[in-house]
């Protein structure tokens, strides 16, 4: 009977710590595809804002204008290890689409093909970048369109799919522990398949799998993941062996031992305390890891604001994703001398460690370059020298300012970044900034931009992810700040970023937002 009791409990004590190890196995999986999908989002952007400055660029030519701005913008994306394969400029003319200038290799469709100007036209329709696979023969690749309906110009760009179906961002460190497959459309079909590191063969990915769906033009990626290997802690996946040859060991000594009831029953009370044991290190090892993660991102965020004459200073943070406090957002304001001080706020793309990383990097560089005594456009000036898309795969907005706390007088530059708004008692109305590039697209200069705040006057920074959704233009979004902020009346700094933030951020906001205000109160 002790023997029987003892197998029971060594099978059960067994299969939970299987359990516990699959489930723990399962959320970490979960954890590594959203930071893999995170990276696939990055990646989204270098496609992206290559399309949308063409456009922008030829626009500014004018319907009549030159395309030579478009082929020299174009041609430092397309080419051999660059984003694209091809790319092309069209026009629409009445009923007809007609082709103005191309870049690199013939594409897999061809511009003569009825096919080709249909799914032009259909790109005239979309919110955003359309986007289908493409096959002729061996050759296989996916097409990109994205029109501006108002210059009636459309770019189309084609990227080659490798032969061996590896996806660049795969040599990214959220994918070194994946097998993973990436499909085009929410489908999980061999025609849809886009990208994997496995043979097509072996799809889909069956046992302990993660999906995640990433939002792709009008359309959408679908990540499935699978692990290549125990991505748990060693303790983790040999527990039940322990569980289980202890059991084993126990039912030996039990049965060895039956005359000996008492001593029998003394030795197996304390086996199940050893295994009690084992189970509460493991939740406290999990529990210490939890707490190193949650003390690590709060380590990354100012943790107050300084002290600095003559101004009120307020500042909010909300992290986009839910249970996850670590973004790419940031703040900070600097007292620099006797009569000015110093601030930023940026948002670098993406989210996870690299995202943070990148973050690090600019908020120190940028406030090294303001202690030495650099203006704003220098400041971002020399950081557009230091970062790279292609190597950090991840780029920079950034608004940096250096203003007299005496006389209210402030100039800032914009690297890519949202206009501050200026917040008086009856008035709301954004600076009219001149944005270069963001940091990481090359080095490049900035222009400056100087005004005058009023005595009780407030400057209001914050990133996109105060204004932009997903259904609407930015514009609506930045109307909508402005209304706020003026409708909110005479108010402490304080309550105007806490009123401004609650008004404006809605509870399944999938970006992060970092807010700071600066309220002047005037001269000595």
């Amino acid at each position: 009977m002790i023997a029987a009791v003892c197998l029971v409990l060594t099978g059960v004590s067994t299969w939970a710590a299987v359990q516990v190890d699959r489930n723990s196995e399962h959320r970490l999986l979960q954890v590594q595809t959203k930071q893999a999908a995170a990276v696939l989002s990055t990646a989204i952007l270098v496609i992206q804002e290559p399309l949308g400055t063409a456009l922008s660029v030829q626009g500014v030519a004018g319907p009549m204008g030159d395309t030579s701005a478009f082929t020299n913008l174009m041609s430092a994306y397309v080419g051999t290890g660059k984003p694209f394969e091809s790319a092309s400029l069209w026009q629409r003319k009445g009923e007809q689409l007609v082709k103005l200038a191309s870049v690199g290799r013939a594409p897999i469709m061809a511009p003569q093909r009825p096919e080709t100007t249909d799914y032009l036209r259909k790109a005239f329709d979309a919110k955003t970048f359309t986007v289908q696979l493409l096959s002729a023969g061996t050759k296989q690749g996916i097409g990109y369109a994205q029109a501006d309906p108002r210059s009636n110009f459309v770019v189309y760009a084609e990227r080659a799919i490798p032969s061996d179906r590896r996806a660049p961002v795969d040599r990214n460190s959220a994918f070194s522990e994946l097998n993973y497959a990436i499909y085009l459309g929410p489908r999980l079909t061999r025609q849809a398949l886009s990208t994997t590191d496995v043979a097509p063969a072996t799809l889909p990915l069956r046992g302990n799998t993660s999906r995640v769906e990433v939002p792709f033009g009008n359309s959408v990626l679908t990540l499935v993941t699978t692990p290549r290997h125990h991505l748990g802690a060693a303790l983790g996946n040999r527990l039940p062996w322990i569980v289980l040859v202890v059991g084993l060991l126990l039912t030996l000594i039990a049965s060895r031992t039956g005359r000996q009831l008492a001593r029998g029953r003394q030795d197996a009370e304390e086996d199940a305390a050893t295994i009690t044991h084992l189970y509460e290190r493991v939740g406290t090892l999990y529990g210490q890891q939890r707490e190193l993660s949650e003390r690590l991102q709060r380590a990354l965020l100012p943790q107050s604001n300084p002290s600095i004459p003559n101004l009120e200073i307020a500042s909010d943070y909300q992290a986009g994703a839910r249970g996850v406090d670590i973004g790419g957002d940031w703040y900070s304001i600097i007292g620099l001398d006797d009569h000015t001080f110093g601030f930023v706020v940026g948002d670098v793309s993406g989210r996870g460690i690299d995202a943070v990383a990148v973050m690090a990097r600019a908020r120190f560089t940028i406030r090294t370059y303001l202690f030495d005594g650099h203006d704003a456009a220098t400041t971002l000036e020399k950081c557009s020298r230091q970062f790279d898309i292609m190597s950090d795969g991840h780029m920079t907005t950034a608004v940096v300012g250096v203003g007299d706390w005496d006389t209210g007088r402030v100039t800032i530059a914009s690297a890519g970044h949202p206009s501050p708004l200026v917040v008086t008692e009856d008035s709301a109305e954004f600076v009219t900034t001149t944005p270069g590039w963001p940091l990481g697209v090359g080095a490049t200069t900035y222009t400056s931009t100087t005004f005058q705040l009023t005595p009780g006057a407030t400057l209001l920074c914050y990133t996109d992810g105060l204004v932009e959704r997903r259904t609407e233009d930015i514009d609506t979004g930045l109307r909508r700040l402005a209304t706020s902020a003026k409708n909110l009346g005479p108010t402490s700094v304080d309550d105007l970023v806490t009123d401004v933030v609650g008004s404006l951020r809605t509870e399944d906001a999938a970006d992060d937002v970092a807010v700071l205000a600066i309220r002047w109160t005037g001269g000595r």
